[in-house]
């Protein structure tokens, strides 16, 4: 039978007209009675409309995924591409919804979101810290599932991404096997903690190989614009590599571009190489290198750990799960 308001009611002790004003969002109720009515919302499928199977497992589910840093370029459709393409495979319908405020608003959404039928939320919101994710578990409700695909260092709630640390070093692996002694890299925010671990993952194996020498850095920001500038600064290096690790596609592609309006040839006079593989990598001539990230691989990842925390709560941890990663060699490099 349906959960009706009158079991709320009876399960919690409040009134019906209290649980009513709960449910509808009313900010004139006390926290503690807000999470006392929403607790026992979920536990007994009121505001969800979750079917189980017939072995017990949950089936169809309503997810938003939430994202913040929103911009130009292709990262965000393959990002949403192939988590939308794994939530279909896992009977998840998967609604995007972009902020530009995650201080004010992250908090705010998941208590609205989680009264209006989403049975979970993903979570991308790269500018988070571990303080901010601890505030948010502070002030949401119990119960509500949230996974994270933005990576943290002890993260605070389930998070999946991609092994980073594991593309930097496949970067300069791969250099080193096509000739390369001299490398550079174009680095991305060091705030920004996928950043540091590509970033790590390259130097850790450069300083592990004598053959190896990091000739040339520069500190740059993910964008094309970034790699515009990070040229320029090649062009006026007296120490200039002979094959560079972009900390992004966006980064390696606006290098390319600029050095071939300089007389630069690739990979005659220098190689290079990205990281994500967007479809800029395919596209370009000549054709980018890059750190293959598959979105679809990550978003099966993160749609299986979502089920487990939807199904079995109780077992819920702060597990930090890594996607693998691998080189897709092109005429850059």
């Amino acid at each position: 039978m349906k959960t009706t308001l009158k079991d709320i009611a009876e399960d919690t002790g409040f009134s019906v007209a209290t649980v009513s004003r709960v449910l509808n969002g009313s900010s004139k109720i006390s926290t503690e009675t807000q999470e006392v009515v929403l607790e026992s919302a979920r536990r007994l499928d009121y505001l969800s409309p979750r079917q189980k199977n017939s072995n017990g497992s949950v089936g169809f589910l309503n997810v938003a995924l939430i994202v913040s840093d929103f911009s130009e370029g292709e990262f965000y459709v393959s990002f949403f591409d192939g988590l939308n393409r794994a939530s279909k495979r896992n009977n998840i319908r998967l609604s995007l919804i972009g902020i530009t405020d995650p201080q004010k608003e992250v908090t705010k959404l998941l208590k609205e979101i989680s009264l209006h039928y989403y049975d979970a939320a993903i979570l991308f919101i790269p500018e988070y810290h571990r303080d901010d994710y601890i505030e948010l578990k502070n002030n949401l409700p119990n119960g509500f599932p949230i996974i994270s695909n933005a990576l943290i260092e002890n993260p605070i709630f389930p998070t999946v991404t991609f092994d980073g640390y594991s593309g930097g070093h496949l970067a300069a692996k791969h250099f080193e096997r096509q000739g390369y002694r001299k490398l550079g890299l174009i680095q991305g925010p060091i705030e920004r903690v996928e950043s540091r671990y590509r970033n790590n993952g390259f130097k850790d194996y450069i300083e592990q190989r004598p053959n190896l020498e990091l000739s040339w850095v520069y500190k740059s920001d993910f964008t094309y614009e970034g790699g515009v500038n990070a040229f320029r600064n090649y062009q006026q290096s007296e120490h200039k590599p002979e094959a560079i690790f972009g900390g992004n596609d966006d980064m390696a592609n606006g290098f390319m571009e600029s050095a071939k309006g300089g007389g630069i040839n690739f990979p005659e006079d220098v190689a290079i190489i990205g990281y994500d593989n967007l479809p800029v990598c395919r596209h370009n001539h000549p054709t980018i290198s890059s750190v293959d990230t598959d979105y679809e691989a990550l978003g099966m990842a993160t749609m299986k750990r979502l089920r487990d925390s939807v199904e079995s709560p109780e077992q819920e941890s702060n597990m930090l799960s890594f996607v693998s990663v691998s080189i897709v060699q092109r005429e850059s490099s």
